[in-house]
């Protein structure tokens, strides 16, 4: 009879320097475009990876699981970074079991490696005990979260619980962590910040046999599972965004919605043609879908922030080249008033200086702009010019005319910036030098002066890049590209995680409908490109 050796009896071989080379199956389920799709990567943890070891994984099979234990085969396809396909809404776990062949170390070593995977709905769901998933993958691992706030983990081997299996997970806000099953096959871990949580276990099965016309002396299977440690209740979804766009500007107004301009294009390709020149307008109340209000000068990389009723347009660049030509983009002064009840644009004294990439908050009466840099045209777009300046402008005056502010410490793009307890915050974006980051800047009005915030949770700068904020409720928060909802604490020196989001997007704009809610609309995600879907999303302490 064949004999099973778990994990722990071999655990040395985690910390080889070939096994921090290893890859495992990992199933990960996304909502974006509206639709529910599960993606497969094939790495060291539920990330994208070489998007060519995806193709060492032919002839898989991923079947969805439905509410009543019901599987059925999906068809996948390759994007940019895994193997995706659509699911049926609501499928609360996706299973796969792949044979990858026999491995041989050397004439003693040689073993058959199965991989069993799979994505789970969010932790606490009541699927993850009314769905027997052990009948789909040998090795099963169960979610449950416990009393004290933390996660359990069953390890299961063709549904009978697995001791002494160690265990390698990672967790969100914490990273990678070990620990060992007791008699009942169970392991606890922190629950760590609201994110995708995802885990691996291993068991050897002892057995001699040949496959592919290659012998083994046993089988090596590893199991894994993904899953998100926060719930996303509390989104409502409105009328799609068509065409969707990105590096967008939008304001809330009323009862309405209004977004202008913005990247109809793909990633990191720009045209006159693939620029939005509408303000689009849509009712919070539901009872329309999108119109277009008005129209204006392509733009996008711009500010639009709403006082007193009226919008307000800020910077932004124009591409003038053709599609499939040279870049030549240019950074514009221009500066404008949308009023609602009039319908139409009106100029406003232009910054003094061309800028995009930055972003605007209004404070009291007053409007400033920080951050961006200027692009200054010309084929390849090779003139660039970082900005250090931050100016004001005061919108009840009757000649507005804009003043400089302190300058700021510090010169990024693709920030996000928020007016909060009588100062403003710049968050995040691009450095000049050093890449994208998690810092943030405090304008103290008052004293026309600088000081330096907290940074960002976040283990990289690209938490911080492109992200959104705005504050309601009496607090300030932040929407990034880690689709996790931040909080500034009461204190004002460490930000929080408050809730997961439905999306991860960056370049998109996230405004706040009332006291505990906020619309989040544009923007994309490096996985799944732009997003259509417009959501309300609750925030809860």
């Amino acid at each position: 009879m064949k004999r099973i050796l778990l994990a722990a009896a071999v655990a040395a071989s985690f910390l080889t320097p070939a096994a921090a080379r290893a890859h495992f199956i990992f199933l990960v389920q996304k909502h974006h475009d509206g639709k529910d799709r599960v993606h497969v990567y094939f790495a060291e943890e539920a990330a994208p990876d070489n998007p060519e070891l995806l193709k060492k994984l032919d002839g898989m099979v991923v079947k969805a699981v439905s509410a009543k234990g019901e599987a059925k085969a999906v068809d996948l396809k390759a994007d940019e970074n895994s193997l995706t396909s659509e699911v049926p809404a609501g499928t609360p776990f996706t299973t796969t079991t792949f044979q990858y062949g026999v491995m041989a170390r050397n004439e003693s070593n040689r073993y058959r490696l199965v991989y069993h995977a799979k994505s789970g709905p969010v932790l606490g769901d009541a699927a993850w005990k009314a769905v027997d998933t052990s009948k789909m993958v040998e090795v099963d691992l169960i979610a449950a979260d416990t009393k004290d706030g933390k996660i359990e983990l069953t390890v299961l081997w063709k549904g009978q619980p697995v001791p002494k299996s160690e265990v390698a997970a990672v967790i969100p806000g914490i990273g990678p962590k070990k620990a060992e099953t007791d008699d009942q096959g169970k392991v606890v871990f922190e629950k760590g910040e609201p994110g995708l949580f995802s885990a691996r276990a291993r068991i050897i099965q002892e057995g001699k046999g040949e496959e592919g016309g290659k012998p083994y002396d046993s089988t090596r299977h590893y199991g894994t599972v993904s899953f998100s440690t926060a719930s996303v209740s509390g989104t409502k979804e409105l009328a799609p965004l068509t065409p969707a766009v990105t590096s967008l500007g939008g304001a809330i107004v009323g009862d309405s919605l209004y977004v202008y301009g913005g990247n109809l294009g793909s990633a990191h390709s720009y045209s006159n043609k693939g620029q939005s020149n509408t303000l689009r307008r849509l009712s919070l109340s539901g009872q329309s879908g999108w119109e277009t209000v008005a129209e204006g000068p392509a733009l996008q990389g711009l500010a639009v922030v709403a006082h007193g009723g009226k919008l307000y347009r800020v910077g932004g660049f124009t591409a003038k080249n053709d599609e499939g030509k040279p870049n030549d983009l240019e950074s514009q002064a221009s500066v404008a008033c949308f009023d609602p009840a009039v319908g139409k644009w009106t100029d406003l004294p232009a910054l003094p200086e061309a800028r995009s990439s930055h972003d605007a908050a209004v404070l009291g009466d007053t409007l400033y702009v920080i951050g961006g840099w200027k692009l200054g045209g010309g084929e390849g777009d090779t003139q660039r010019g970082w900005h250090n300046t931050a100016w004001s402008l005061d919108l009840t005056a009757k000649k507005p005319e804009w003043k400089a502010v302190a300058k700021p410490p510090f010169e990024r793009r693709a920030l996000a910036v928020a007016a909060y307890d009588g100062k403003l915050y710049a968050i995040g974006g691009m450095q000049k030098e050093g890449g994208p980051t998690t810092k943030s800047s405090i304008f103290d009005p008052e004293t026309n002066a600088w000081y330096e915030g907290p940074a960002l949770v976040g283990d990289d700068g690209m938490t911080g890049f492109g992200a959104s904020a705005f504050a309601t409720g009496g607090k300030l928060y932040v929407s990034t590209s880690k689709g996790n909802l931040q909080r500034l604490s009461a204190d004002g020196k460490k930000w929080e995680i408050a809730r997961e989001l439905p999306t991860a997007r960056f370049f998109h704009r996230m405004l706040p409908v009332d006291d505990s809610r906020f619309v989040m609309v544009g923007g994309a995600n490096m996985d799944s490109g732009k997003f259509e879907q417009v959501e309300i999303v609750s925030v809860t302490e």
